[in-house]
């Protein structure tokens, strides 16, 4: 039985920075697609920046890639929120500003090569990278698609998917991640790292936050139209390559991924 999504769909987990990994990935999604005969569609669940060294070049591979196959979506993440904030406010709350320094906006500054110099790097971003500002600001909350539904954090399952509010599709944990019941959508998700640092399927949830930027190990779901089943692919650290596994059991996807060897 097809999948019911409109598109081959490549969901991609928290960057974080590391465009070291995005980009042999995204060179593995032209080559799978092109062998699958489609053009594919590349969902980022956000995230794309701090904590990692290079999220002006994780950026610069998410711009290009919605520019070479535009039915492609960003998702905005909670880090992707924060420093939006601090770079465009005319005076950044403090309390974001803390917060975000606390978890990796310092990397990101360095990124754009200014070492701990803040407002020196919020006047050059608005001017030489209005583009990636304007990328962020474009950004969806949420994207259904079939029985699929694509979020950053997730969703509260009390609400419709169309009425989710803002901070649970950005930050959601208590209420979504130990929600036993059933949902009208499987909900593919990023902001919590799995405690395997592996893909997880949980029920009608799929969480792809594989913690990149310490582990090395970027995700995506392969979701193929013309396929009865999902497909994890997954960057490595050492030198790019990309492994493959199939998702078992997919009509409930109630089990975890395949243990058998890559292909």
């Amino acid at each position: 039985m097809p999948l019911p999504v409109s598109h081959l769909t490549y969901a991609i987990g928290d960057v974080h920075g590391r465009a070291d990994l995005l980009r042999p990935l995204l060179d593995f999604i032209a080559s799978d697609a092109e062998r699958r005969g489609q053009v594919p569609r590349v969902i980022f669940l956000g995230d794309i920046v701090d904590r990692g060294p290079d999220s002006r070049g994780a950026l610069d591979l998410v711009a290009s890639t919605l520019k070479r196959w535009p039915s492609s979506r960003l998702l905005l993440g909670n880090h992707d929120d924060y420093f939006l904030h601090v770079m465009t406010e005319d005076v950044p709350d403090e309390r974001i500003l803390a917060l975000w320094l606390r978890n990796g906006g310092d990397a990101t500054v360095m990124s754009y090569d200014f070492m701990g110099d803040l407002e020196a790097a919020r006047m050059t971003l608005r001017i030489d990278f209005a583009d990636h500002l304007d990328l962020l600001r474009s950004a969806s909350l949420i994207e259904a698609d079939g029985s699929f539904v694509f979020v950053h954090a997730g969703i509260d399952p009390s609400r419709p998917v169309d009425a989710q509010h803002r901070k649970d599709c950005l930050t959601i944990r208590k209420g979504f991640l130990d929600y036993a019941g059933p949902l009208t959508h499987t909900v593919v998700h990023g902001h919590s790292i799995t405690e395997s640092r592996q893909p997880e399927i949980v029920g009608r949830r799929i969480a792809l936050d594989t913690g990149a930027y310490a582990t090395g190990r970027l995700s995506a779901l392969i979701i193929d139209p013309a396929a009865d089943d999902l497909e994890i692919a997954c960057t490595a650290q050492a030198d790019g390559a990309i492994s493959v596994r199939k998702c078992l059991h997919f009509p409930g996807l109630e089990t975890i991924l395949d243990s058998s060897p890559d292909k």
